[in-house]
């Protein structure tokens, strides 16, 4: 444990913790665990000691360098902004009712956005449907559950994946546990069940999207996109417009070449022959390899996701403009 996280109160310690973890939840469980670690922060603070606006700034620094990083995951970032955005009171308790108002505003509008999301996503399947899906994550998940609460029973394909950051065995686990019939594919082998056919949509996730509606997706997702692309596979990502990012951070380049002993087992072996290996933290998937974006905006065409981001959540440098209430 880092020295600075020993310090803070226990109460933020825990959320910071998990936030912090190499392995940790997707981008919108980690922007509600940075969410409550500002609150709490607040809550902690000394009643008589001024300085709180900055240590919640000086927090917010060290959450976006610990751990996974958030240089990919702009809905951590934006959710940060926005619970800071308006000022910081300096009474500590002040302070802390009004950042739990802004945080709980937030949390509320992702929440909607997932039902919505969920919504627009079962509509685009038929009882019997094949859909691949591309990692675990909250939006996919809430599509195939209320796929089967309306008693349409589907066939989920989920990629291995075996990535540093990736569920795929998780997507055929749950996707199972409500009804549905779970496949796993080597990712060696998804060119080949993208090919033979028979496949209605692939959903595939993201961390980020960028104005022309480019995604910052888990690797693998370029291979699924372009193969799809190529055999006339409906290709969709379900996402809120908060993981709306302005421009890729050049910085992610350096973080795709760093090795990860972690991710795949094998690894520790091939570093002991003295190889080296790729395995990227994210992949580049270009909007026109998309059929579109599904968002609580409604099914969008990729290269309008930064105007129907401002338009819900305002312009600005990838800050939802939401009007706390």
């Amino acid at each position: 444990m880092e020295e600075w996280i020993a310090a803070l109160a226990p109460t933020v310690r825990d959320p910071v913790m998990k936030f912090a973890d190499p392995h940790p939840p997707g981008g919108r469980a980690r922007a509600r665990l940075a969410g409550k670690a500002l609150v709490e922060f607040a809550r902690a603070w000394p009643e008589d000691q001024p300085g709180l606006r900055g240590a919640l700034d000086e927090l917010c620094g060290r959450l976006n360098a610990v751990g996974q990083t958030t240089l990919h995951q702009p809905g951590v970032v934006n959710l940060m902004r926005f619970v800071l955005a308006d000022g910081v009171p300096d009474d500590p308790a002040t302070a802390a009712a009004t950042l739990a108002r802004r945080f709980q505003h937030a949390d509320t509008t992702m929440t909607a956005a997932i039902h919505r999301i969920a919504e627009l996503g079962d509509g685009l399947l038929a009882d019997g449907d094949t859909v691949l899906i591309h990692d675990f994550a909250e939006t996919r998940q809430a599509i195939v559950s209320l796929a089967a609460k309306r008693g349409k029973h589907l066939t989920v394909i989920a990629a291995a994946c075996r990535t540093r950051r990736a569920h795929g065995i998780r997507v055929a686990r749950e996707a199972r546990a409500v009804g549905h019939r779970g496949v796993m594919v080597t990712d060696a082998g998804l060119g080949w069940v993208v090919a033979r056919g028979g496949i209605r949509v692939a959903f595939l996730g993201a961390d980020a999207f960028l104005p022309d509606g480019t995604l910052l997706a888990t690797p693998g997702s370029l291979a699924i996109a372009t193969i799809g692309s190529r055999y006339g596979l409906p290709i969709f990502c379900p996402t809120d417009l908060w993981k709306f990012a302005p421009e890729m951070d050049p910085r992610l380049n350096a973080l795709n070449e760093a090795p990860d002993p972690d991710g795949v087992p094998e690894a520790s072996e091939w570093l002991a022959e003295g190889l080296t290996y790729l395995n990227p933290l994210v992949d580049v998937v270009p909007g026109d390899l998309l059929s579109g974006l599904v968002t609580e905006a409604g099914i969008i065409k990729p290269g309008d996701a930064g105007r129907q981001a401002a338009r819900l959540y305002g312009s600005g440098p990838g800050v939802p403009a939401l009007t706390a209430s």
